[in-house]
C-alpha cells in the first residue's frame, strides 16, 4: 500500500480477540480484515441511499408495483 493512514480505535477486549481469531482463520491481517468490512459497509451504505432514492422517485411518480412487472406485481 503505497500511503496509508494509521487510525486507532478503541473496542470491547472480546471484539478485538474475535477480530484477531476471524483474521487468523482467514490468513489475512486485522487491516485487511476491517478494511474489508468498511468496504462493505459502505457499498450496503450506498445500496440503501439508491433504493430510498428509487422509492421516492416511484412515490413521486405515482408508480405502483404492478408498473414494474415480474417479481414486483402483485
Amino acid at each position: 500500500m503505497p500511503s496509508a493512514k494509521t487510525i486507532t480505535i478503541s473496542l470491547p477486549e472480546a471484539m478485538g480477540k474475535e477480530i484477531g481469531r476471524v483474521a487468523k482463520e482467514e490468513h489475512r491481517t486485522i487491516s485487511e480484515l476491517l478494511r474489508e468490512a468498511f468496504r462493505q459497509y459502505t457499498a450496503q451504505r450506498s445500496l440503501h441511499r439508491l433504493a430510498a432514492a428509487g422509492r421516492k422517485s416511484a412515490k413521486a411518480k405515482k408508480l405502483t408495483p404492478k408498473d414494474f412487472g415480474g417479481p414486483f406485481e402483485d
